[in-house]
């Protein structure tokens, strides 16, 4: 994390530690640069007219762990992926906390699209030298932390520090619209258009017109679980999804019989577990589930239509801990209720 002595080189910070200590400079929680600082620091830097990258992180869902697990671990989850960010950049850049859960970068090397690009996969590599796609431990919960990046360069995408940030936050939410844990470089001829007030909602209309436009297209069922189930995959970035026919029989898993979720059910025909641990010890046939599949967490949506019952669907994570999204809860019960029509209307 940052001492004193990592802000050797930036003027405007020595200043601030020289007057007031290096603990007024850095956000007590993250121990990274203030937002108001950070902020000055950007506006010298476009003054005296050096060249850098700005790189805006926002932590996916993070709403949902404060809901889920209550603002203590939301906070252990900001100190330990702060860390984590930091420890990337290193001494190429800056880190600062932007607001609740979104950190920005000041990067002075990676200041074309290539070098940028690939600077950017490696904050979701899979061996975890990255802060995102990656497994945070606290207080005995694994939680799976990804994050949404856009990034901009000054001056090659703007001289005015409103400017920067208005692109930058163009190319931030192009990522979320594209459904998160991704990063966006900043592109003019692309991205300049986007109307950041509309992407909020986008992304699960997008989700859903797809998922129409895949039943609509044919009505061969094995074809459709395959089409709907990978693009669920895709867009929300889950391990596997497993179909359990009307028989209990798992799809594809040889002799591995689910009896019944009905008693987990809610009034949406859903049930959701952020980790099988209870379901794993108080119910024999989800046992033999898990030990034969190796699920961790799953959302599971029944199959019918008019009364009539078609097998379950299961969104699985393997080996981690994952908050079930409004939308995943949205992608499931579509599907499967399009999968009972379906089955109904080929029988």
């Amino acid at each position: 994390m940052y001492t004193k002595d990592s802000f050797n080189n930036c003027p405007v910070f020595k200043d601030i530690i020289k007057k007031n200590g290096v603990n007024n400079l850095l956000d007590p929680l993250t121990k990274t640069v203030m937002r108001g600082h950070i902020m000055t620091y950007i506006e010298a830097l476009i003054k005296e007219g050096k060249p850098f990258s700005m790189i805006l992180l926002d932590i996916d869902n993070f709403k949902q762990i404060n809901d889920n697990y209550g603002h203590h671990i939301g906070d252990l989850v900001l100190e330990e992926t702060a860390k984590n960010i930091v420890d990337k950049v290193g001494d190429t850049g800056i880190v600062g906390r932007y607001g609740g859960d979104e950190f920005i970068i000041i990067d002075f090397i990676h200041n074309d699209y290539d070098s940028m690009h690939k600077y950017l996969e490696g904050f979701y590599d899979f061996d975890c030298s990255g802060p995102f796609k990656r497994i945070v431990i606290v207080e005995g919960l694994h939680l799976l932390i990804t994050g949404t990046i856009g990034t901009v360069n000054f001056p090659n995408n703007g001289t005015e520090f409103d400017d920067l940030f208005n692109k930058v936050d163009k190319a931030l939410y192009r990522g979320k619209m594209k459904g998160r844990n991704c990063f966006i470089i900043y592109v003019h001829e692309k991205h300049k258009d986007i109307d950041i007030s509309k992407l909020i909602k986008e992304p699960i209309q997008i989700s859903l017109n797809a998922i129409y436009n895949i039943f609509e297209s044919r009505s061969d069922l094995n074809y459709l679980k395959h089409e709907s189930f990978n693009y669920i995959k895709k867009v929300t970035k889950i391990s596997d999804i497993f179909f359990i026919n009307d028989k209990y029989e798992l799809e594809g898993k040889e002799n591995v019989v689910v009896n019944n979720f009905d008693q987990y059910l809610d009034d949406l025909n859903v049930c959701v577990f952020s980790s099988v641990t209870d379901v794993y010890q108080n119910n024999e046939q989800i046992h033999h589930l898990i030990d034969e599949t190796g699920i961790y967490s799953m959302l599971v949506s029944k199959i019918v239509y008019k009364d009539e019952f078609y097998g379950y669907m299961i969104f699985a994570e393997y080996n981690v801990e994952r908050i079930w999204q409004n939308e995943d809860i949205a992608l499931a019960i579509t599907v499967s209720r399009l999968l009972g029509y379906k089955i109904k209307n080929n029988k």
